[in-house]
């Protein structure tokens, strides 16, 4: 099987705080992180305002657009590339030609496309495709609504094995308590929110995570 990737990035997702608040937890954390998100609630509530401002202030750090596009994917995908963004998130259950257009975007501005596998039902031949379409990383992602009754590592697990740890992200229900799971899989790319977010030393729960991801990107 196909060795995990050495070196996990730690994504930071920042949903529902505004634009002020997200500034000064970036600026708390950003030793740890390698990728900050600007989550769906931050975009519905502050549009492409809130993309703009994180990346004029901190223009060193990736910032990920949850965008969760499911039409229109050149033209959505165009205007958060064009407010700063360097990844683009578009939802795996959308149609083949809404991927390929948010993923002409992504290569017209040097961005990525992340695919959220949330509702995929079938989770590996399905993440083939979107590789193949020209998709970046593919996400597992477990919603909030039904992170009591999902396991996020199952799903990991089947996009491991169809399109490699090279490709793969996971968000939801990854905290300090749960990251040694990442040991089989070491996808790419492990997205933390409230488990830093939340946290009253917020800096601390960042480099507490990212330590425990560098220790597991080195097991053999």
């Amino acid at each position: 099987m196909e060795k995990g990737v050495d070196v996990m990035k730690l994504q930071l997702a920042l949903d529902t705080v505004d634009i002020k608040t997200a500034l000064n937890i970036i600026g708390l954390t950003i030793q740890h992180i390698d990728i900050v998100e600007i989550g769906t609630p931050m975009i519905i509530e502050y549009g492409m305002e809130a993309i703009r401002t994180v990346k004029a202030k901190y223009p060193d750090l990736c910032v990920l657009a949850d965008t969760k596009i499911m039409d229109a994917g050149a033209y959505e995908a165009k205007m958060a590339f064009d407010a700063g963004a360097d990844i683009v998130t578009v939802m795996g259950v959308t149609h083949d030609e809404t991927v390929v257009g948010a993923v002409e975007s992504a290569r017209n501005a040097g961005g990525e496309i992340l695919v959220d596998m949330m509702c995929v039902h079938e989770m590996g031949s399905r993440a083939k495709e979107l590789v193949t379409l020209g998709a970046r990383y593919i996400c597992v992602h477990t919603a909030v609504d039904i992170q009591s009754r999902s396991d996020p590592f199952q799903d990991l697990a089947l996009v491991r094995k169809a399109v490699g740890s090279g490709n793969a992200a996971i968000a939801g229900g990854v905290s300090l308590q749960t990251v040694n799971r990442l040991l089989p899989y070491r996808p790419a790319i492990v997205i933390v929110g409230g488990a830093i977010t939340g946290q009253v030393d917020m800096g601390l729960a960042a480099s507490t995570i990212k330590k425990a991801l560098s220790q597991i990107g080195g097991m053999e």
